[in-house]
């Protein structure tokens, strides 16, 4: 038996020593790793006993915007730094994650296993740092629940040896506390025979936390937003008065809604135990656009979808661009609907440069959360203008418009904040959501777009420990917007996420878990089945996942940004994923997921046909 095995069989044999003749010899420990565990609760809520690292020449981070939080995110990641280098092939990967691996995560309230995978830093250039062993959990940690994370002797080193134990756990464990443990030795002892009364042998690091619901800011102003009682078209541009659109564009309007705020100085939330206060009204903009088919359509019939766009996007971008790459317009024109938009706040066009800002200085990310927690809440007020209030009246949507009923399409970030939004919103009962995800610390790090954004972090925060780190400490502030945080609210919603294989903006694993977690069904044929999903052929109902192959190279499963391939933009372009977004969406018989591609998966050798003139 190995010493460490024999000091485990001590331990359980001797039961909880006596506090007060222990004597503090043992090893020290770091107060910020692993993170997140216990370490950083204090009387009920989270708490840091150390500053955490900030941006060189930046500024803390705001750790007390979250001090009303009781636990720690629902999508956390674990960061441990085990000091040793690690063999990366003796840990769970991210595309098999499992709930028995050499690396685990359990729901000690309830007993049972997490699904995770474990993954290695793969920054190349540590310095004299060894990598950060990331534990990922591929379902949501419930809310209220206590979590462990557990790191087996299974764990082999690049030698092939078994991980060696922390020395301020073995010490521990073996009531031989360093400096500041002495309280823990029940604690930890207690942990591991917890685990051990669940199944789980050899042991190596074992730690735990509480995890809180993050989404009271949303659900706050969700719940709280007013029918907007004003609004004004202040351009048009009609096809007929010589503007040139895009094949199927028609008539463009733009504006403004006046709603409810809850920004000061339009940069962050005022919070009060987490709860946001109203600032008054503000102005938000307002697109609606008018396609060819819906030009002769009789008054009162037009259907009306939503838009939420991507990622430092405008409407405009998807609607009014002559070139229509994206194909929403044709989408729209085939489809027969009017689309009306806003923007997500923080994540719109001119958003790049505080976006800059905030890679500069990590602490100044709750501005970018935020910013978009008051888009949710403009895009939950837009809806209830078009719904509730008096919009699809005014005169320069010409009569057109049908009443009643909304339907929303999002794409990217439209896709992942509008999930958030559909989530906080029954006024919309149909959505899409195109190349949507979800983890928001886990996502960004992988996304093509964070290259820029990842050079500039490595500047102003030298230390990979230290980077990885703060990227698991922001999931609590991208929690209020990130799907992840509303599964239970997202459950037996008619919502289709379409998924882009190898997509290299939104990780497959984070638009796989969000389907996953909100009880999906994927629909066939398939690229691969999705873990822990049911298949079948059409027709379905949602909450369902279809999958679009664009026969790219696909990313590596590493946490490091992908190179841009176009995977994430190409499927929506296709005729047999607007065809599928068409009917899902239809008026008359929506909710209805089918497939429009033949036998085959769609892909980019086989996009479906074009719709003849009428239609078929």
């Amino acid at each position: 038996m190995r010493v460490w095995g024999l000091c485990l069989f001590l331990v359980a044999c001797v039961g909880k020593l006596d506090d007060t003749a222990i004597v503090e010899t043992g090893a020290e420990k770091d107060p910020l790793f692993p993170y997140p565990s216990m370490h950083q609760m204090m009387n009920g809520h989270v708490a840091f006993p150390v500053d955490l690292p900030q941006s060189d020449g930046g500024t803390p981070i705001p750790v007390d915007r979250l001090t009303w939080r009781t636990g720690f995110s629902v999508a956390q990641t674990s960061v441990i730094d085990l000091g040793q280098v690690i063999d990366p092939a003796s840990l769970p990967s991210q595309s098999s994650p499992v709930t028995d691996g050499s690396v685990q995560v359990w729901d000690l309230t309830l007993g049972t296993p997490v699904r995770c995978y474990a993954e290695i830093d793969a920054y190349p250039d540590l310095g004299d740092e060894t990598a950060t062993v990331l534990v990922r959990p591929q379902d949501p940690l419930p809310v209220g629940h206590r979590i462990a994370v557990v790191v087996t002797e299974e764990v082999t080193t690049d030698a092939g040896e078994p991980v060696e134990p922390l020395p301020w756990f073995r010490d521990v464990l073996a009531g031989d506390p360093g400096p500041g443990l002495s309280e823990w030795v029940d604690h930890y002892q207690a942990l591991v025979a917890d685990l051990e009364a669940l199944g789980v042998s050899g042991v190596a690091l074992a730690f735990d936390f509480p995890v809180s619901d993050g989404g009271l800011a949303v659900r706050t102003v969700a719940e709280s937003v007013s029918i907007p009682q004003s609004w004004s078209f202040e351009e048009i541009r009609d096809e007929d008065e010589g503007i040139i659109f895009a094949e199927g564009g028609w008539r463009h309007l733009s504006g403004h809604f006046t709603t409810d705020n809850w920004l000061v100085d339009d940069t962050y939330l005022e919070l009060v135990d987490g709860v946001p206060q109203a600032q008054g009204t503000v102005e938000a903009e307002l697109y609606a656009y008018m396609p060819d088919s819906a030009r002769d359509a009789e008054p009162g019939t037009v259907p009306v979808w939503m838009f939420g766009h991507g990622l430092f996007g405008t409407p405009d971008e998807y609607l009014a661009d002559r070139d229509d790459r994206s194909k929403v317009i044709k989408l729209a024109d085939e489809a027969g609907v009017i689309v009306i938009a806003t923007v997500w706040r923080g994540f719109k066009s001119t958003d790049r440069l505080p976006a800059i800002e905030i890679a500069e200085d990590f602490a100044k990310l709750p501005m970018l959360t935020e910013r978009l927690t008051q888009g949710v809440a403009n895009t939950i007020a837009l809806s209830r203008l078009i719904l509730e209030g008096d919009l699809l009246d005014d005169p320069d949507l010409m009569g057109l418009p049908a009443k009643g009923d909304l339907r929303y399409y999002g794409i990217s970030l439209g896709g992942i904040a509008g999930a958030v939004m559909l989530a906080n919103n029954p006024r919309i009962p149909h959505g899409v959501l195109h190349v949507g995800g979800s983890a928001w610390s886990t996502m960004v790090e992988r996304s093509s777009q964070w290259i820029p954004f990842d050079w500039i972090m490595q500047e102003n925060v030298p230390s990979p420990r230290n980077r990885q780190l703060l990227y698991a400490f922001s999931q609590m502030f991208w929690d209020p917007v990130d799907p992840m945080s509303y599964v239970d609210d997202l459950k037996g919603r008619s919502l289709l996420w379409q998924e882009a294989i190898g997509d290299e903006q939104v990780a497959n694993m984070t638009t796989e878990m969000i389907a996953r977690a909100a009880g999906a069904t994927q629909l066939s044929p398939t690229t691969w089945d999705i873990i822990g999903l049911p298949v079948s052929e059409g027709p379905i109902t949602g909450p369902a996942i279809a999958q679009y192959d664009p026969e790219t190279m696909r990313p590596e499963e590493v946490n490091r940004p992908a190179g841009p391939t176009g995977a994430h933009s190409t499927p929506r372009t296709w005729p047999g994923c607007r065809q599928q977004t068409a009917h899902f969406l239809d008026w008359e018989t929506p909710g209805t997921v089918l497939h429009f591609c033949g036998d085959a998966v769609c892909a980019e050798s086989n996009p479906g046909s074009e719709l003849s003139a009428d239609g078929e």
